[in-house]
């Protein structure tokens, strides 16, 4: 048993240095097109397919406990109006409408009790989130689509979802 978690430890810490050393080499002038102020554009859609997703993954609950999962999942999965995707201190970074910000630098960063994000740039000029919430986990992609559209997407991994559950939100640049 210890050997297994010590194997584990040392992954975990394999897999942040590789993490950390390709955000290292990834060019952050290739995030140039990203960066701006972006605000949620295809709503209705995305609403609509996200809530067709919470449907489909909370079907085979009980009826008992659906009710209340989909409850739940409609209030926490409900995705930022606005991001801002600026040069900070040390690394480009995103900044949601609640004010969170994360580097997106490769390095693990706290958010709360049992909660951390790694933000790092992965090829193709995508930003790839993994983030861990409790017994939670799962990653958020951001890229641009042809339209010069911000596409955030996710992928959650749940211990309470056969599969896991993944959904889209559009968003478009601010002009200002």
């Amino acid at each position: 048993m210890r050997i297994a978690v010590a194997r584990a430890g040392l992954g975990s810490a394999i897999l942040t240095a590789l993490l950390a050393a390709a955000a290292l080499r990834a060019p952050a002038a290739g995030l140039d097109g990203m960066t701006g102020t972006w605000v949620r554009a295809d709503r209705e859609r995305d609403d609509a397919a996200r809530d067709a997703m919470i449907v489909r993954a909370t079907e085979p609950m009980s009826f008992a406990f659906r009710g209340v999962a989909r409850g739940v999942m409609r209030t926490r999965m409900v995705p930022s109006e606005q991001y801002v995707v600026e040069r900070g201190d040390d690394a480009l970074q995103i900044r949601n409408d609640k004010g969170t910000v994360f580097p997106i630098d490769g390095r693990v960063h706290s958010t709360g009790k049992d909660r951390e994000v790694t933000s790092r740039v992965a090829e193709g000029g995508v930003i790839e989130q993994a983030w861990k919430e409790s017994d939670s986990h799962g990653v958020t992609t951001w890229r641009l689509d042809g339209q010069k559209r911000l596409v955030v997407s996710q992928r959650i991994v749940d211990p309470h979802f056969e599969a896991p559950l993944e959904y889209s939100t559009t968003y478009q640049r601010l002009v200002q």
